[in-house]
């Protein structure tokens, strides 16, 4: 004998709950459900609230792109000559860097946002160290292929070293200034 007021989650129509979307009144399991600040959700009412953050336009990603481009290639060749001289300002210009890059792009489209516009600014900055990365891994491998011979050829790799810790550096923090992070304790 089946009781006719028992709910099945819409998703899953075997498990009974008793839960309810409290946006589209649906039933839904526990696993089906997502909490948030104003109760229990269905995931489709979850993406539809997102969508609505999501104001970015077509424009905004090629210029992102291009500018986080073309700032992370003047970076990379200023902290390649810094590098050269006074290596352990490398660690200081690498967050730096990556502050001026996202605050840039940030005012450059105002107040759109979107999850891609920010991964955007990522590949475009990776895209604007790419040709100093090669370069430079070109003329390290070039150097320590003679490494037999001079045991110092290694320091050829030092500059290949300077644009990985500014990526490594500058990535995080332009993605935080970009996307509006505030890390408070």
């Amino acid at each position: 004998m089946t009781d006719d007021t028992t709910l099945y989650c819409y998703v899953h129509p075997t498990r009974p709950t008793l839960l309810r979307c409290n946006k589209c009144e649906r039933p839904i399991c526990v696993s089906c459900a997502i909490r948030t600040p104003t109760g229990y959700r269905c995931k489709e009412c979850v993406s539809g609230q997102q969508k609505i953050f999501d104001t970015a336009e077509w424009s905004d990603y090629v210029l992102v792109f291009i500018v986080g481009a073309i700032l992370s290639g003047i970076a990379t060749v200023i902290i390649s000559g810094i590098g050269a001289f006074l290596w352990f300002f490398v660690f200081a210009l690498g967050p730096l860097a990556g502050t001026l890059i996202g605050n840039i792009c940030r005012r450059l489209v105002k107040s759109h946002r979107s999850r891609a516009l920010n991964f955007t600014l990522m590949a475009g900055m990776i895209a604007g160290a790419l040709p100093m990365l090669l370069i430079l891994g070109l003329f390290g491998v070039l150097g320590a292929i003679g490494l037999r011979e001079n045991p110092v050829a290694l320091v050829s790799l030092l500059p290949l070293v300077w644009q990985i810790i500014y990526l490594v550096t500058a990535l995080p923090i332009a993605y935080s200034q970009f996307s509006g992070m505030v890390f408070r304790r």
